[in-house]
């Protein structure tokens, strides 16, 4: 069973590969969007730092007073990378403004915004298996499952910033 320790190194090794996608990228491939209304790589790089702000305050706001009391996570931890694949998007709450063009600003507030959540991890003392919020399309995931999930919302649009570069070749 993983902990805590175990789901910040999963965040911060996707990170690093998020980012290290992001900059290999040519300046065109950055801004490259598909059609009228996709997102770019700077669209998907504004939307996971947002969405980690929007994590943080879940956990540092809700999380530690939400005690499981013998409730059990309504998912496992390996199903959560597969989760943002069953058809049902989350509410859209981490809307790009499709402003970030500064790729090294972009990636600077995807790097602090991770960051922030793994010094929160590091400065919990309390068991995160004991604690639980609900996710409004996934259900009851307890502390650990939450970092997890940070780290798999990272590899999702990994995947898309691939796609993406893909698509745009070598503009």
């Amino acid at each position: 069973m993983k902990d805590k320790h175990d789901a910040a190194t999963a965040i911060r090794e996707a990170t690093e590969r998020f980012v290290a996608e992001c900059s290999s990228a040519t300046d065109g491939q950055w801004s490259f969007c598909p059609a009228p209304g996709a997102w770019s790589m700077a669209h998907v790089a504004e939307h996971v730092a947002i969405s980690n702000g929007n994590l943080h305050s879940v956990l540092s706001k809700r999380l530690l007073e939400s005690p499981m009391q013998s409730r059990r996570a309504d998912v496992l931890d390996v199903e959560i990378p597969y989760l943002f694949y069953r058809g049902d998007e989350p509410p859209n709450l981490a809307t790009p403004s499709g402003t970030w063009t500064d790729r090294q600003r972009a990636l600077d507030s995807v790097n602090s915004s991770s960051t922030t959540i793994l010094e929160w991890a590091d400065a919990v003392a309390r068991d995160l298996r004991e604690v639980g919020v609900v996710h409004p399309v996934f259900g009851l995931m307890d502390g650990v499952q939450w970092l997890l999930f940070a780290a798999a919302h990272y590899e999702r649009h990994r995947a898309q910033l691939i796609g993406l570069k893909s698509r745009a070749g070598s503009v």
